[in-house]
């Protein structure tokens, strides 16, 4: 084959360009009759709920007197989104790797993941790592022909995701929240029902971070799984249904928010001193801050308690500490294993 006539049959290719050799080199896998748009457009989704599972899953930490991962197991269900709470190095980036099957456990079995289907996945992992040298629409384009969409749909979701007014520009030019959204678009792309999401709300603004959570809502309405990694405790739990706690590598527990905030409520009184006495008296744990007295206990027995000795409640609602409460039990106890050691 003369290379210089295979050129000049492909003007469009930009000869000579590595990017445009990728590119062509996709287009070729992803239209091809064994490639893997047809693959993933030939198997139909399962139409009984999903349920992903890790079972008594290690994983060695190189380096490391103790594995990345130590025996976690856990379900995770469809139409559900989890948050991955715990203090830095707890293995939180680890279990997402292993969910998305960027590395293989040395122990313990993976069951019923998309990507074991020959299904896509989303994910967005940590620092945002795009070609700095295309445009949003190329970055977009290359992430839908995989996923055997059209580029109709991939510039749908450049709209989507708020850059519909910044197509032709080039990811080294984007904003820090800007990147973020663009791999946000590229891992929603396929509509993959696991969406794995480490530290998503890295460089948003307010308005950016409130158009996460109707993403995820989205994503939960759609009957996907989603796992949420974030420090930023009280954005996350405004958005997910469970808190998964890690904690040196190991599943501490599985904590639902919406009962675990039922067992907890602030509650403004006009003399919040005898609300404390009262239900210290009753044996129920709770501490003032000015007027405002956070009960560990359910919202209406606290009220009942409040109304019985003649108080005047001025505000009451279900305290808004969850994972910081979690978050700090599980780091204490850090903190003393290390310091006994």
């Amino acid at each position: 084959m003369d290379p210089s006539r295979d050129q000049r049959d492909r003007p469009d290719e930009h000869p000579g360009d590595v990017l445009g050799a990728v590119e062509l080199l996709l287009r070729m896998i992803c239209t091809s009759p064994g490639g893997p748009v047809h693959r993933w457009s030939a198997r139909r989704r399962r139409e009984e709920p999903m349920v992903l599972e890790l079972q008594s899953v290690w994983l060695r930490g190189r380096g490391r007197a103790r594995p990345r991962i130590h025996d976690a197991s856990i379900q995770l269900e469809a139409g559900r989104v989890y948050g991955l709470i715990g203090p830095n190095g707890a293995g939180k980036s680890s279990l997402l790797a292993v969910l998305a099957g960027l590395v293989r456990p040395d122990r313990g079995t993976v069951r019923d993941v998309p990507w074991q289907r020959g299904e896509p996945i989303g994910a967005v992992f940590g620092d945002v790592d795009m070609h700095r040298g295309r445009t949003v629409r190329e970055t977009l384009l290359l992430r839908s022909r995989l996923v055997g969409h059209t580029p109709d749909e991939a510039e749908s979701m450049a709209v989507r995701v708020g850059l519909g007014a910044v197509l032709r520009r080039r990811v080294a030019a984007l904003s820090l929240g800007m990147r973020m959204r663009l791999s946000i678009g590229v891992a929603l792309l396929g509509s993959p029902m696991l969406v794995l999401l480490d530290e998503p709300m890295n460089g948003l603004d307010p308005d950016g971070i409130a158009w996460m959570r109707g993403v995820v809502s989205d994503l939960r309405q759609a009957g996907a799984t989603v796992v949420v990694s974030s420090h930023l405790l009280g954005e996350l739990e405004t958005m997910i249904d469970d808190a998964i706690i890690v904690s040196r590598g190991e599943i501490v527990c599985v904590e639902s928010i919406a009962d675990t905030a039922a067992r907890g409520c602030d509650i403004e009184v006009d003399e919040p001193a005898r609300l404390l006495a009262a239900m210290s008296d009753r044996g129920v744990p709770a501490t003032m801050r000015g007027r405002v007295v956070h009960v560990e206990g359910t919202a209406p027995d606290t009220v009942r308690v409040a109304v019985s000795i003649g108080l005047d409640v001025t505000r009451v609602g279900v305290s808004g500490r969850v994972l910081e409460s979690l978050y700090g039990e599980v780091a204490s106890a850090e903190f003393e294993s290390e310091g006994a050691r």
